[in-house]
């Protein structure tokens, strides 16, 4: 049996500007990414502290080219609604309501102006979006939120060196917050993979947590039929096996170049065999630091984006599903 949809979307202003007073090393950010057409991949990241706004904007060509921008801007540049997201910083913007919403960026010559349209309902854990950790009182010593748009069409232009792109893809956008610094989140590590596919939409985000969670595992599990929610799990029966290990000269860790992801639930099974093709992101221990923030790591210390070629087998409600795609990954260890 499915579940109700209706109990897991998000209000508009889950989207908005999320004020966190008292919570001086609070940060929040926006991300969006896409897999384009054409061969192109791009994220794009609003991020903000109390002390210090960023924008993370991340290309990669089809020849394994890849252009990182990330310009800082003084917190006074920001004007942002806090019931819709509606957030400016300098020059640069998101805007829009379910289901359009408009991003633009500009670094010099190079930026974006790039329309995503929701393909899929949004997504929101109840009651608040906070799914670790407690942010309503009494609140918990950590809580982390996130709020997400599962699937998008993405349609508009990339501009590089002065060259404009036009695009066509689809990808993901969040808003995800925390009252400590991302350095902080309580994680050792973490595997996200997701699978598109022609009328369903998997994602998934495997983690295990330290010790102000008690070292719990986490399993998270979206699963979309057509537009609406048809499963989730924070606790799903899956399992992630990394393998073909290799050093990453920039990095310096074991970075697998295979991924396995195995789903055995009652209404959804199967496998998604994800092989690396080229990094995207690589962001070493300190990269995500807050200058405001003081004292211990949560755990991990490095961050690896991933484009990678996905074959996937599932059956879905008694529905077998085959599927090849082209996926963004994550890895924090």
């Amino acid at each position: 049996m499915k579940r109700n949809p209706d109990f897991y979307i998000p209000r508009g202003k889950d989207h908005a500007f999320h004020p966190q007073p008292g919570y001086p090393d609070a940060q929040q950010w926006w991300f969006h990414d896409s897999v384009f057409d054409n061969g192109y991949c791009m994220e794009l990241m609003f991020h903000m502290t109390h002390k210090m706004v960023s924008i993370w904007f991340h290309v990669c060509d089809p020849d394994g080219n890849v252009t990182h921008l990330v310009p800082l801007f003084p917190t006074g540049d920001v004007v942002a609604s806090n019931e819709t997201l509606d957030v400016k910083i300098g020059d640069n913007y998101m805007r829009g309501k379910y289901p359009r919403y408009e991003l633009r960026f500009r670094c010099g010559d190079s930026g974006a102006d790039l329309i995503y349209e929701c393909m899929t309902e949004e997504f929101m854990e109840p009651p608040d979006g906070v799914f670790i950790g407690r942010e309503q009182s009494p609140a918990t010593p950590v809580y982390f939120g996130y709020v997400c748009r599962p699937r998008c069409r993405v349609t508009g232009k990339l501009i590089l060196s002065s060259k404009e792109i036009e695009v066509n893809g689809q990808g993901h956008g969040d808003h995800q917050w925390a009252n400590i610094g991302v350095e902080k989140l309580p994680m050792y590590y973490w595997y996200y993979g997701r699978g598109y596919l022609p009328k369903h939409t998997i994602v998934w985000w495997d983690t295990q947590l330290n010790q102000t969670f008690g070292y719990q595992r986490a399993k998270f599990l979206w699963v979309y039929k057509g537009k609406e929610l048809f499963e989730y799990l924070r606790n799903a029966a899956m399992y992630v096996e990394p393998g073909d290990y290799e050093i990453d000269p920039e990095s310096g860790i074991l970075c697998p170049k295979k991924t396995v992801f195995i789903l055995d639930e009652r209404q959804i099974k199967g496998t998604a065999t994800y092989t690396r093709k080229r990094i995207i992101e690589n962001i070493p221990s300190g990269g995500f630091d807050n200058p405001a923030s003081s004292g211990p790591r949560g755990g991990w210390t490095r961050y690896v984006r991933y484009l990678s070629h996905c074959h996937s087998k599932f059956e879905i409600d008694g529905e077998t599903l085959e599927a090849d795609t082209m996926e963004l990954q994550e890895l924090g260890i």
